[in-house]
């Protein structure tokens, strides 16, 4: 498997809502950073974090704008969309995985984070 197609199953993973997927698909030693939140370091972490975002949304499409890989590193550019109490979330990202071993050990995403709060508390509100 190459970084690109692990990188893009890892994306349809996510448009399935298909979390043992996604979770299979990252490496124990995994680091995730959602810029400019803490770093995860570890599997066990991640998971935790990605199950309870999980149970907040309705449905996932990441649409896909461009990739361009080198070696083990997959850049993505995206809109990552989701659905929460019926409304759309959509997030501009700048994605970086580093893939070793047949696993993404390395995921930092770029994003404005007060657009994506703003959105979110919206998206609560809307209950």
């Amino acid at each position: 498997m190459t970084a690109t197609t692990l990188v893009e199953g890892f994306i349809e993973a996510w448009n399935t809502m298909d979390l043992a997927k996604i979770i299979e698909l990252i490496h124990d030693d995994i680091s995730y950073h959602n810029m400019p939140m803490p770093v995860l370091i570890g599997k066990d972490k991640v998971t935790t974090y990605l199950t309870s975002a999980f149970t907040k949304f309705e449905e996932v499409d990441w649409k896909l704008l461009n990739l361009a890989a080198k070696g083990n590193i997959v850049l993505t550019e995206r809109v990552d969309n989701f659905v929460m109490n019926g409304k759309t979330v959509s997030l501009p990202v700048m994605g970086v995985f580093e893939i070793s071993s047949d696993r993404i050990i390395t995921w930092r995403d770029y994003f404005d984070l007060q657009g994506y709060q703003k959105q979110i508390r919206q998206a609560q509100n809307a209950l």
